[in-house]
């Protein structure tokens, strides 16, 4: 086959591929972002060859048929720009709509002045020669294309890992396409050389879709391990036929045009059966090349067994995880972890997914999915098989001892408690005696002094209050209550004093709430972020405080927030803890009694930042049925 016969080859080979590729992506990844264009695009490609191969090999209507194919160039850039703006999230549809409608105004221009000539050159019979005027179009595909990776480029810094990889692979395919199409404008610019780079132009689209979805699709990184292993057969096979044939020439029997028709047919059987004897460490050679990570040895095991039990936090095992398995395969493969049951189908790339079975459970099983991995080849997918299972064992190992930490850090923590109860209650009684006493003897005192000392004594009994509420035993009595009604009742005692400190207080409470909760309890909690809101905004303009209830999640949540001086930096770290934090004229108690009864419900509490408040507690409780 001379230089012709592997031109008309490689045109046609390009006009069968790009169309199988083109249906391949819309089918299989037409949903990611950008595919359907680049499906496009690849069918533009096969018609651009299609075209050229009809103007060489057809007669007079069937080389003005492919002329009409080649001429379709501007609206194929524009398919790639359309790709480009969708795969980075910069599509406008109005502008892109406006690009379609110029390149269509293009190919009517090239159409109607017919700016192109089909002309004898070399030894081709016709051959696509532009003129002068007619690089119009050419500018506008050039341009086009030029902008396109201009965005990929400047794109490129801020990407993300896998992205980058993505831009670059598609600026490497770019490159190869124009250098293979570059010869093909020989004859327009006078240079009588023969277009050898067009021979290179059928691996174009296939490099572009493998640098785009090789971290995406696994089933791409199958076919690119069968591709390379049968290329590398067939390059294999020519390289031991022509050896074959010199030795043949050398022998006297160089004349093989004549040669039989059986000696052909032995020939080339003999030629299938070196393929098959090859076939199967070529592609051994080839899943090393793309599926790094094939395999597995003792020592890798052991290191990921050691690293995965190592984690003392979700998040510590998952990222630990990823690493492993990033590192061993050689491209990101992310692990997820799900300790509230099995998860939806929430994945849309190749992952490794660890759930427990039963949220609540006490001995729950942890179970693995290899999420997306169907083109994996079987080694592949036994090494995610095994890290799988060993992610399972890790993950069921944590969560007892998590399990195990936290119920630890309660018994601690009511011991202390009750230590602490006890101990409240006898200085409590020991205090209580001795306060009387001094009430009873400041009658006799002066007025200003009496008011002085009545109000240290009320300040003690409040301390004393507060360290018994903090340290005592927490029962409930959970019954439905209304919270509107309650919220009301409570914003109704507090209206005097807010009234006298200038202080507004509203409510924003969704209609017919209900909460199953302790209302003598909550009644308590709410008094104490109220109390402790009044105090900071006292001697402050425009003061206000705002109070909301509703649903979220199937739980009660209400927030109450204030546009007081806010939490200063260094305590938020431990607010809720006892004596570490103290309004003005507090015990140092109110938040850490809050926390207790809120957690005593079954549920939280915390500072969160609320736009338009300073300041703004969150708390969810059990929400009525």
């Amino acid at each position: 086959m001379n230089a012709y016969g592997l031109y008309f080859f490689s045109l046609a080979l390009q006009g069968i591929i790009s169309p199988l590729l083109a249906i391949w992506l819309w089918v299989k990844a037409g949903q990611q972002p950008g595919m359907k264009a680049l499906a496009l695009f690849c069918v533009g490609i096969g018609l651009w060859a299609t075209g050229q191969l009809a103007i060489n090999l057809g007669d007079a209507r069937t080389s003005e048929l492919g002329k009409m194919l080649v001429n379709t160039g501007p609206v194929n850039a524009v398919f790639f720009l359309h790709f480009v703006l969708r795969f980075l999230g910069r599509l406008r549809p109005a502008r892109i709509i406006a690009w379609y409608a110029i390149a269509l105004l293009v190919v009517l221009g090239i159409t109607i002045f017919d700016m192109g000539s089909l002309l004898p050159w070399l030894e081709f019979q016709r051959y696509y020669v532009f003129p002068a005027w007619g690089w119009i179009p050419g500018i506008f595909v050039s341009g086009l294309s030029t902008w396109a990776y201009l965005l990929l480029l400047m794109a490129w810094p801020a990407a993300a890992p896998k992205k980058r990889g993505q831009i670059l692979a598609v600026c490497l395919a770019g490159v190869w396409g124009s250098a293979s199409t570059l010869m093909f404008l020989n004859a327009s610019f006078g240079i009588h050389i023969f277009p050898y780079s067009v021979i290179l132009l059928p691996f174009y689209a296939v490099l572009l879709v493998l640098g785009i979805l090789r971290y995406d699709m696994m089933a791409v990184n199958l076919w690119a391990n069968r591709f390379l292993a049968w290329l590398a057969l067939s390059v294999l096979t020519v390289a031991i036929a022509g050896l074959v044939l010199s030795l043949v020439a050398q022998t006297g029997f160089s004349p093989l045009a004549a040669l039989p028709l059986w000696q052909l047919w032995l020939l080339g059987t003999g030629m299938l059966l070196i393929m098959l004897i090859l076939e199967r460490p070529m592609r051994g050679f080839m899943e090393k090349l793309i599926f790094p990570g094939a395999h597995l040895e003792a020592a890798v095991l052991s290191n990921w067994r050691l690293q995965l039990e190592a984690a003392a936090s979700w998040q510590e095992l998952e990222a630990v995880a990823s690493a492993l398995l990033e590192t061993h395969l050689r491209q990101p493969m992310p692990v997820l972890l799900f300790r509230d049951g099995e998860p939806g189908s929430t994945a849309e790339h190749p992952c490794v997914i660890c759930y427990r079975q039963q949220a609540q459970a006490t001995h729950a099983e942890w179970h693995y999915e290899l999420r997306h991995w169907e083109g994996a080849t079987p080694s592949v997918q036994r090494v995610g098989a095994v890290f799988g299972a060993l992610l399972a064992a890790a993950a069921g190992r944590l969560d007892q001892l998590l399990r195990y930490a936290d119920q630890e850090k309660q018994r601690l923590q009511q011991a202390h408690l009750t230590e602490l109860g006890g101990l409240a209650a006898t200085v409590a009684h020991e205090l209580r005696n001795p306060l009387n006493i001094i009430s009873m003897a400041a009658i006799s005192c002066p007025a200003e002094v009496r008011n002085d000392i009545r109000e240290q004594i009320e300040r003690a009994d409040h301390l004393i209050q507060d360290l018994l509420s903090y340290s005592g035993e927490v029962r409930l009595n959970c019954q439905p209550v209304d919270i509107a009604e309650l919220i009301d009742n409570m914003v109704a005692q507090l209206r005097p004093t807010a009234m006298a400190n200038g202080v507004q207080i509203t409510s924003e409470i969704e209609t017919h709430l209900q909460g199953l909760i302790d209302r003598m309890r909550t009644e308590q909690i709410l008094n104490n972020l109220l109390n402790n809101a009044l105090a900071m905004l006292r001697g402050r303009a425009d003061a206000r405080i705002h109070i909301e209830a509703a649903t979220d999640k199937q739980m009660l949540r209400l927030r109450i927030c204030d546009n007081g001086p806010g939490i200063p930096a260094e305590q938020k770290a431990d607010l809720f803890q006892a004596f570490k934090s103290r309004r003005p004229g507090g015990t140092g108690l109110g938040l850490a009694i809050v926390r207790r009864l809120v957690e005593a419900h079954g549920g939280s509490v915390t500072l969160i930042n609320y736009p338009g408040w300073n300041c703004c507690f969150e708390f969810y409780l059990p929400k009525s049925p």
